[in-house]
């Protein structure tokens, strides 16, 4: 790997994210007894400026009226209400900030591609090869290139993600500052769709959730780090990127059970999404989830040594 200096790279960072991170929680019987939805976010913006996530899971549902729409909400009819209806305005929110602070440590965007088939007709439909070119463009629509972190600044000139991160490693942070980047959180058919002739994600935009090792690996999920704490640990040191979840359908939350949340900062998964990124909103709970001494990002406990300090990775007002 790239030789050192005391710079902290962008997989030496811990981020705390959210879970569905446009949601707002349904106000119609019988959903809005459903506790698991029972959750309101804030804006995308004011979760930047004013909740330090560092890193949002967007649901992504294709509109089946030949349109190629897509739109950001948890499942239709049913779930449906968000902060941000159409993709295209979530990530105006996020670009908007950006663009507001530079300095601002990378902010990761995880994509959940729904695909909807309830049994009765929705106004949405299924993904395929075209709506994930259409993904792709929509994405460069909003971001320039340089407000991108992408697969092929990674890759550079190897053949591989794996090969490039085993011999120069990922870039630092200082270099990456003020840029998002994206990942999927699908795998089968959808990854094997947007990898089609594109084997180490040449000019693609998002980030797959890959099997180690593959050519496209660089990112890989793990949701739940109580079982998966040593295999995070693994991975993280092996040079990937780690998401992994602190909570899970409010139970945690309602419970002020932290036994999950410790696990997931612990393992050193570079982002740990909560339902809860501040405190007063755990249903009486004092439940939430923060970076431990982060500004609001943290060294990663895992690959970082004792020079790394938070105001390195980010440190904005």
């Amino acid at each position: 790997m790239g030789g050192f200096d005391n710079r902290p790279r962008l997989n030496q960072l811990q981020a705390v994210g959210t879970h569905n991170s446009y949601h707002l929680a349904p106000l119609d019987e019988p959903w809005s007894g459903i506790e698991a939805w029972q959750v309101s976010m804030s804006s995308p913006g004011v979760q930047l400026a004013e909740e330090g996530v560092r890193q949002f899971e967007l649901d992504v549902n294709v509109a089946n009226d030949g349109s190629g729409r897509l739109d950001v909400f948890h499942v239709p009819i049913v779930d449906a209400r968000t902060t941000c209806l159409a993709l295209v305005d979530c990530l105006g929110e996020i670009k908007t900030w950006s663009d507001a602070h530079p300095a601002h440590a990378p902010v990761a965007v995880l994509l959940e591609l729904k695909d909807n088939d309830l049994g009765f007709p929705v106004p949405y439909g299924f993904w395929d090869p075209a709506s994930l070119d259409a993904l792709d463009a929509l994405i460069r629509g909003v971001f320039d290139e340089d407000e991108m972190f992408t697969p092929d600044d990674l890759r550079g000139g190897y053949a591989s993600l794996p090969e490039a991160i085993a011999t120069d490693g990922w870039p630092t942070i200082d270099t990456v500052r003020g840029q998002v980047m994206f990942l999927m959180d699908n795998g089968g058919t959808l990854r094997s769709w947007y990898t089609e002739g594109r084997p180490a994600l040449e000019g693609r935009v998002l980030f797959t959730n890959a099997s180690p090792g593959a050519p496209d690996a660089a990112f890989v999920k793990r949701n739940d780090p109580i079982p998966e704490a040593a295999e995070i640990s693994v991975l993280v040191a092996a040079g990937y990127v780690v998401r992994t979840r602190a909570d899970a359908d409010t139970v945690e939350a309602r419970a002020n059970d932290t036994t999950r949340r410790d696990a997931a900062l612990e393992s050193g998964a570079h982002w740990v999404s909560t339902d809860f990124a501040v405190p007063g909103r755990a249903f009486g709970s004092p439940y939430y989830v923060v970076a431990p001494g982060g500004t609001p990002s943290r060294c990663n406990p895992v690959n970082t040594a004792l020079w790394c300090e938070s105001r390195m990775i980010e440190a904005l007002p």
